[in-house]
């Protein structure tokens, strides 16, 4: 062995035989003649460490792993595989419920749990699920309840001048009976009555009220006759016949003594003008505020 250390041929150390080696501090070398130093072995083992899951948190226990485990890498590689991905965003963790209890969330899952009170009912349906509210649940008013509350054809005041979507104004114009067959029901003619500036009479229907007319049937303004008699002055001390009745009044009376063809002799003449005490327009109407009939288009 003297000899062998005096002389100069020195052998170097394989994978398969003895011999001197030299040391590396590199990293992520690949060669197999050289040694790694302490320090770069010390280095390697601590990012292992801080990477590895708690297993082999220290290097006490990697130490321990190294020396007792003859199956070290394996054991290692199936450590390595027990920790979460990170892709499975919390997935993979095995025990879910102990995982929240050690966060401290049990309390917070129990109160998000009763968020929703299930002894509340929403017309008779519990809150333990998605509460399906149908129209009639709401009382909202549906086609159907429409059709039945308010059936097609009969006139309705609007306040503006455009008419509601599905709606027809009652200006008198045709319309498609084929497309719209429950309003030909109601006007068989296929044509709307014109309500422009008109007022809404009840049919008399037998009543003797508004004789003569049809269902649906115009009317022109009219008014009850206005009547009265004025009397005229005469001779002699008999009254005479008529003073004044029904319109006509007679303000002031007098003994007039009239000779013909004198300078002095004066008359008058009366006149009737309903406008001096009343208001007064070319048609009969009452009081009104104007409103777009229309009718439902179904």
């Amino acid at each position: 062995m003297e000899s062998h250390a005096n002389s100069r041929n020195h052998p170097d150390a394989t994978l398969a035989a003895k011999g001197f080696v030299q040391l590396s501090n590199a990293t992520y070398s690949q060669d197999e003649s050289t040694a790694a130093t302490p320090k770069l072995v010390n280095d390697r083992v601590n990012a292992v460490v801080d990477n590895a899951p708690s297993d082999l948190d220290t290097l006490n226990k990697l130490a321990q792993a190294i020396s007792n485990n003859p199956k070290f890498a394996e054991s290692v590689t199936q450590l390595l595989s027990q920790k979460l991905a990170k892709n499975e965003n919390g997935a993979d963790i095995p025990d879910k419920n102990q995982f929240l209890k050690n966060l401290g969330l049990t309390e917070t899952i129990k109160l998000a749990k009763n968020a929703t009170p299930n002894h509340r009912k929403i017309n008779g349906k519990t809150l333990t699920q998605d509460v399906q509210l149908t129209a009639t649940d709401v009382h909202a008013i549906t086609p159907e309840i429409l059709r039945v509350e308010i059936p097609v054809g009969v006139p309705l005041p609007w306040p503006t001048e455009k008419p509601p979507a599905g709606w027809r104004i009652c200006n008198g114009e045709s319309f498609d009976k084929k497309q719209c067959p429950l309003l030909a029901l109601a006007y068989p003619s296929g044509k709307l009555p014109d309500l422009r500036g008109e007022f809404i009479r009840g049919w008399d229907a037998g009543r003797k009220v508004d004789t003569g007319r049809n269902i649906l049937s115009a009317q022109g303004d009219a008014i009850r006759n206005i009547t009265g008699r004025i009397g005229y002055a005469r001779q002699g001390w008999g009254a005479p016949p008529v003073l004044a009745d029904g319109a006509f009044r007679i303000d002031k009376k007098h003994n007039a003594a009239v000779h013909g063809g004198e300078s002095d002799d004066w008359g008058s003449v009366s006149s009737f003008n309903a406008s001096r005490v009343v208001p007064t327009a070319n048609e009969n109407r009452p009081r009104n505020i104007a409103f777009n009939y229309i009718v439902r288009a179904a």
